[in-house]
């Protein structure tokens, strides 16, 4: 008996983490509407930003800072006028505990620009290549941000306080997903910066762009206290946006704010 007993605890133990770790990326896209503007061949299959960003590019090669990914299996373009819904299976927890005070990450394909010159004879960059910390591949327009509860009430997360999606910054597929950045770096700080620096400033995060639910606004501008959420919206004002990805952040489990 007691040995039956103890099997079924390790299995509740065992479903709870899987559940668990599904919860960490959205699993529903709700609506997309593509705008205008996209990149066409990224907008065929909403799935793609579902599930963990990508780590891996459609060659076999690593994302990093300088090669995120580009694959048609993984972005999903949202153009002037479009936005995309997901939502996420277990709530988004609102945590002050996490690090920066970031509750979850969005993930586009933007890229650090290699300042090397390129050996067209041997196909190789010359020295080790580095970046001034301009982009390729960013977002070119305004994008906004909104959360939910219930799929139905949406706030904008204060577009003064929320950084734009899919430009700052760049995916480190072998850092982890679920650790926001140190959000006071600038592209400044990465100018001059090999890839083995830019992955030890990233200090084990994959990068993205990360939001304290926190800065969620009513329709008077007013803060709203959502303890956590379920539903986030990407709205495209200008331009287009190109998205990977959205996570949660891991943090202490203290619970939610007050």
């Amino acid at each position: 008996m007691k040995k039956s007993l103890l099997f079924a605890a390790l299995g509740a133990l065992l479903c709870s983490a899987t559940v668990h770790a599904a919860a960490t990326f959205a699993n529903q896209v709700v609506s997309y509407n593509p705008g205008t503007g996209t990149s066409s061949h990224f907008t065929n299959d909403t799935s793609v930003v579902l599930g963990q960003p990508s780590t891996v590019n459609p060659f076999g090669e690593s994302t990093d800072p300088f090669d995120p990914p580009y694959g048609t299996n993984q972005i999903l373009s949202v153009g002037a006028g479009g936005w995309v819904t997901v939502r996420f299976d277990t709530p988004v927890v609102n945590l002050p505990v996490n690090p920066f005070g970031r509750d979850f990450i969005i993930y586009g394909n933007s890229g650090f620009i290699i300042t090397n010159d390129f050996d067209f004879t041997t196909f190789n960059w010359i020295g080790t290549p580095s970046t001034d910390g301009s982009l390729f591949g960013q977002s070119t327009g305004q994008t906004l941000v909104s959360v939910s509860r219930d799929g139905v009430n949406f706030y904008v997360l204060d577009p003064a306080r929320a950084p734009a999606v899919d430009y700052l910054f760049p995916t480190d597929g072998s850092g982890d997903f679920q650790t926001a950045l140190d959000p006071s770096l600038t592209q400044a700080d990465m100018a001059g910066l090999t890839l083995d620096q830019i992955h030890a400033l990233y200090n084990g995060s994959a990068g993205g762009a990360s939001f304290d639910i926190s800065w969620a606004l009513d329709a008077r501008g007013r803060p709203v206290n959502l303890p956590e959420i379920r539903y986030i919206r990407v709205d495209v004002l200008s331009g287009k946006a190109e998205i990977d990805g959205f996570a949660a952040v891991s943090g202490p489990r203290r619970g939610p704010k007050k």
